[in-house]
Parts: C-alpha cells; structure tokens; sequence
C-alpha cells in the first residue's frame, strides 16, 4: 500500500469512527421514539419479560403476526444480556449495518473494490440519512438489510466465480432461508427482483450459467429446513398467523390502499411513486451523484454497460421501481438499494470532475458539522417530544402510589417506560367516567387534553409536544 494509500485508508477509517461515536450517543441518549421505534422496544421488552421466543407478543393476550421474529429475537436478547436500555436494544442494528459493510469486504475481490473504495462504500452507507437512522433504530429494517446484502453479495460471487465455493453456495441459500424470519416473502422480493432486472439486461448464457451456480440441492435443503422449522410450529401454535401474515401483509398491505385489516398499526396512503421522493431524502447529501450515474450510466437503456455494472444499478433499482406504483410505503422501504449505490458511489469518486468532487467535499463536511450539532444538541431533545418517557418518570417519582391510564394508546413508549403498568381505555365515554373518579393518572394526546381539562375536573400536569400528563381531582 503507497503512503497516500495508507493516507486515505487512516483518513476515511477515522471518519467511520466519528460517524459511529456520534450514532453511538445517540442510541445512548434518546428515549425510544413513538410510534415505530417504541412499537418494537416493547415488543422486545414484553417478548423478553414474558419468554414469548416462538411467537413475539405486544402483550400476554396480544401475539405479534406482522413480522417474523428474528429482528425481536435480536433486540430482545440484547435487552437481556446487556442491560434494560434503549442502547441495548438499538445494539443489534448497528451491528447489523455494520455486518452489511462487511459483506460488501467479503464481496470486495469479485467486486474489483480496493480496501479505500470498500471504506468509501461504508462511509457512504453509514452517512446517509437511512443508514445514518437504522444503524441504531430498534426497527426490523437493518436485520433485512443485513440478510439482503450478504445474499445479493455472494449472488454476486457465484456469477463471477469459474468454480463456485460451496461455502457460498450454503451461505446464499442460509441467507435466503434467514430471510423467511426477517421480514418473509418481502425479503425474498427484494432479492430476487433485483436478479430479475439484471438477467432482463443479460444474455441467455449469462443467466443458464448464473442459475447453474446457484442452483445447489443440499443449499435448498438447508433453506428448505430453516424456513420450515419456525413457520409450522408458529402456524401450529398460533392459528392463523399464516393467513394474516403472508395475505394481510405481504398484499393486502400493497394492493388495498389505506388497508383496514391492519392489526397492530396503521395502512399508510401515500402518492404513487412516493418511493422516489423518499429515496432522494434517505441519500440526502449523495443525491448528486445518484444523478450522475444516471445520466451517465442510463441503466434502463443502455445496452453497452459492463456486467458488474449491471449488476449494481438492478440492485439499486429493483426496489425503488418495484413500490412506485404502491402507495402504502414508509421511507425505510429505500433501504436495500443503498449498499448498491454505495458502490457505485465509490465506483463514480474517480471519475467526477475536480470542481464536482470539491462542491462534494463541502457538502459532504457541511453534513458531518450538522449532524455532529444535531446529534449533540438538537435531536435528542427533539426526541423527548416524540416519547413518554419524562412523563412516566414523573408519575413514578411524584404518584408512585396513583394507577396510570392511557386513552386509546399507539404511543408504545408509554407501555414500555411504565413496564406495561398502564391499563388502556378504549370507549371515550369509559374515560368520561374514569375522569369522575378521583387520584387517577392519565396520558393522552395533547391535542385531547385541553378537552378534557375543560369538561371534567382534571389537571395537566405535565406536557411535550405530543402527549400530556393529567391527573383527576377530588369530587
């Protein structure tokens, strides 16, 4: 390795560093975030307190059906094994970011990315915006991402191998089994459309032989075994978990927008092709060069791109064109096509033009200076809005001896900060009649407060930007 070499492996190996210290403080410091993030620390933490492995529950009489369970099994195992904190249970999604970094290494020789081009791609992954959140969001999407990106990796190997390792073979067929649990027949799409669009733009020999390394009959029966081994005892003991998770959430979801069948959120109704938008905010800083590798590339047209090439721009467009015509979409859905565009980001560097890699450079330390601030000083106390957990810490300390009630509660964080001691009302005339009763504690939306304060004897006695506090009067 030359000295400048050497120079920019120290220089970008110090700025992952940076990156992850800041990401580090972050899971340290915020409370868990309602909805989502909340949603999935108490899923945890109930799956964890109650021993619900099989099938993760949202409560005792409450299974969860719209995930399979690895993601849960991670955060709750953490949750055990390091501590009852928000850092434990967002450990495994830096980790999990940071083993799809290291399928892009195990990919590097067949990839033609030196060890300064894979640090590049990593600094890419873990500075934009979606890769900057889930590397440490107690979310399922870093555990698909981490499964995604080892498959579409050794997928990757397979296809420039003249001898396919066995070892790769297993392994692609373990990740595909894996992603049975992740996030089930979703995981299989997101790697199986980007190898359709790219057999699409390749010859038929390209894909005879491609098909021919994958195709390994002891992979598919390890395959066949893990997917098999948590699906029948899940369907056995819990009924119906079948038909609600592969129909209700695998196309229900996409096909009916603003899904009523939803059991434990809500549909979302976006525009079509949405996906796009979200996609130019979840790579922020990056988008530049996203444009320049389209214009540049024109993946969709041209007939002339090398085979690696290809590869990656099906990799990064098989996602986003396959929910642009789906409205019921988060923005964690650009996920997977980030680690892709990371490489050709890396790939891009060398050929921007000394004018274009300077206005980057500024960017790119514009975006480092606000997110340190961020991360530092604004976010977290953005975040104490967002969560309940002031709240419950109040009620604890100063009406320790008073029952906690949440009005028609989504707002996880209040379940997870009060340890499930929290009874919910549901019926808005049963909350008229609790607020007669004397000495009850009670969250609600701080919208709602105002409302009750006003028509029955209650008092606010504390607030944030999205829940209030309140406590009943004496008669």
């Amino acid at each position: 390795m030359s000295r400048t070499q050497t120079k920019a492996f120290l220089y970008f190996t110090a700025l992952i560093l940076f990156v992850i210290t800041l990401r580090i403080i972050l899971m340290t410091s915020m409370p868990l975030l309602d909805t989502t993030e909340a949603r999935y620390g108490e899923l945890a933490r109930v799956t964890a307190t109650g021993s619900y492995w099989l099938m993760p529950h949202m409560s005792a009489s409450q299974p969860f059906f719209a995930k399979p369970p690895l993601a849960t099994w991670f955060a709750a195992s953490s949750w055990l094994a390091f501590g009852h904190n928000e850092f434990s249970l967002r450990l495994p999604s830096l980790l999990l970011v940071l083993l799809s970094c290291l399928a892009l290494l195990y990919g590097a020789q067949s990839l033609k990315l030196t060890r300064q081009q894979w640090l590049f791609a990593s600094f890419v992954i873990l500075t934009a915006p979606i890769g900057y959140i889930s590397a440490g969001a107690v979310m399922t999407d870093a555990t698909q991402l981490a499964v995604i990106t080892w498959a579409m990796v050794l997928l990757w190997r397979l296809q420039t191998s003249a001898q396919p390792l066995k070892l790769d073979q297993y392994g692609l067929w373990a990740a595909l089994g894996i992603g049975a649990i992740t996030k089930g027949l979703a995981t299989w799409a997101l790697i199986g459309l980007p190898v359709l669009l790219f057999w699409a733009c390749s010859s038929r020999e390209v894909i005879y032989h491609h098909i021919k390394k994958i195709w390994f009959w002891p992979g598919i029966l390890l395959f066949t075994g893990l997917v098999l081994a948590w699906y029948i005892p899940a369907e056995i003991y819990y009924p119906g978990f079948l038909k609600y998770f592969i129909v209700g959430e695998h196309f229900q979801r996409f096909l009916e927008p603003g899904w009523k069948g939803d059991m434990y959120g809500m549909a979302h109704r976006q525009a079509i092709g949405m996906i796009w938008v979200y996609w130019a905010l979840s790579i922020a800083i990056w988008l530049p060069i996203f444009i320049y590798g389209m214009v540049k590339d024109k993946p969709l047209i041209n007939a002339t791109l090398d085979t690696q090439t290809k590869w990656l721009w099906a990799w990064v467009l098989a996602p986003l064109l396959f929910f642009t015509l789906s409205r019921n979409i988060i923005w964690t859905y650009t996920l997977t096509a980030l680690p892709a565009f990371a490489l050709l980001t890396a790939n891009f560097w060398p050929t921007l033009s000394s004018r274009f890699k300077k206005t980057m450079q500024v960017l790119i330390a514009s975006w480092l200076i606000l997110a340190t601030v961020a991360s530092l000083v604004w976010i977290p106390q953005q975040a104490e809005n967002r969560s309940a957990r002031k709240l419950i810490q109040q009620a604890q300390s100063q009406y320790a001896n008073l029952p906690l009630y949440a009005y028609s509660s989504d707002e996880f964080s209040v379940s997870y900060y009060s340890s499930g001691n929290v009874h919910v009302v549901n019926d808005y005339d049963a909350l008229l009649t609790l607020l007669k009763q004397p000495d009850k504690l009670l969250i609600t939306s701080k919208k709602l407060a105002p409302q009750l304060v006003a028509k029955e004897q209650a008092t606010i006695i504390g607030s944030n930007n999205y829940h209030a506090l309140l406590m009943t009067k004496h008669p």
